[in-house]
């Protein structure tokens, strides 16, 4: 047990609250670190935009960043941003394509001429890396599906999953032939017994890595050591500590950043400008598909068009 520094010099670690467990999970971090004698404090945000932002003008000395802000963060620091760990499950994270079997849909080439679902423009899961996958497995493909995309609390990053709830149910439904989603909310959906596995067929996409904690390059060194210290040195033997780190989805421990797991959203994010608050790579009005319809929240203040859609831009 150890006695935190001054306020000054307290950690300030911002996460996006996108589940009512995050409170709960960052006290616990909180009380965690300090007493470990380091100065710790957290700041919650509606939106990884925003945290983004608070990140880059130095509101905050570490984000909790999924994917999708990782990159944006190392592009908007020209590659010197700091990675400092992530949990084990972020590594090898997993997405799939689903088909109706009845579709005739067997390999991702089969894809052309069908209707697919995909979650939230801004999920890495659930929209931006399967696209990914499917235009580096054939940029002809991708420009003959048919997309409906679930937009559905933007600015969550996917972490919601409520997009992805809409892709299962659209697939369910009959609604599309095909939809992205994680192995793991695909996993959930078959085991809850929502619909028929034997009726899908699953084609896995390449893996990448999840979530990661980053700072800036002027992060003073005590701070960066005293961070890693303490987050490596959690254990499942504790089981106050434990607690947490199951609550944070963590099998075993946290472990070093890994930033090969990465390279599918960088090469997403490549044409992406590196300025705040960025939309949607793709819009209704320019996108490489056939046709693009787009569903969006409908409590969304202001008010947006519930549904869009239009041929492909060429």
């Amino acid at each position: 047990m150890g006695n935190a520094g001054s306020a000054s010099e307290d950690i300030i670690v911002g996460c996006v609250c996108y589940s009512d467990s995050i409170p709960a999970i960052w006290e616990g971090m909180r009380q965690y670190f300090v007493s470990q004698g380091v100065g710790f404090d957290v700041v919650l945000f509606t939106s990884y935009d925003r945290q983004v932002e608070a990140l880059m003008s130095g509101l905050i000395d570490v984000a909790w960043s999924g994917p999708l802000a990782h990159v944006r963060i190392q592009k908007r620091t020209g590659g010197k941003s700091l990675s400092l760990g992530m949990r084990d499950v972020d590594v090898g994270f997993e997405s799939s394509v689903v088909a109706r079997k009845s579709s005739g849909i067997a390999t991702l080439s089969d894809l052309a001429g069908k209707k697919v679902a995909s979650a939230c423009f801004d999920s890495p899961q659930g929209c931006i890396l399967p696209l990914q996958a499917l235009k580096e497995h054939d940029p002809k493909v991708l420009g003959e599906i048919d997309l409906i995309r679930f937009d559905r609390d933007v600015g969550k990053h996917g972490d919601t999953a409520a997009g992805e709830l809409e892709v299962i149910q659209a697939l369910a439904d009959g609604r599309v032939d095909a939809d992205f989603v994680s192995t793991i909310m695909w996993t959930r959906a078959v085991n809850a017994g929502d619909l028929d596995a034997s009726a899908f067929v699953v084609i896995p996409l390449p893996p990448f890595n999840h979530c990661q904690f980053d700072a800036l390059p002027s992060l003073p060194p005590a701070k960066r050591d005293a961070f890693e210290r303490a987050l490596f040195a959690m254990s499942m033997s504790d089981p106050d500590q434990a607690r947490v780190l199951q609550l944070e989805g963590i099998k075993e421990r946290w472990v070093k950043p890994d930033e090969s797991g990465y390279e599918a959203m960088r090469a997403a994010l490549a044409d992406e400008p590196s300025v705040p608050f960025p939309g949607p790579l793709f819009s209704v009005d320019s996108h490489p598909f056939k046709s693009l319809v787009v569903e969006t929240d409908e409590n969304t203040f202001p008010p947006r068009v519930m549904t869009r859609s239009c041929a492909a831009v060429p």
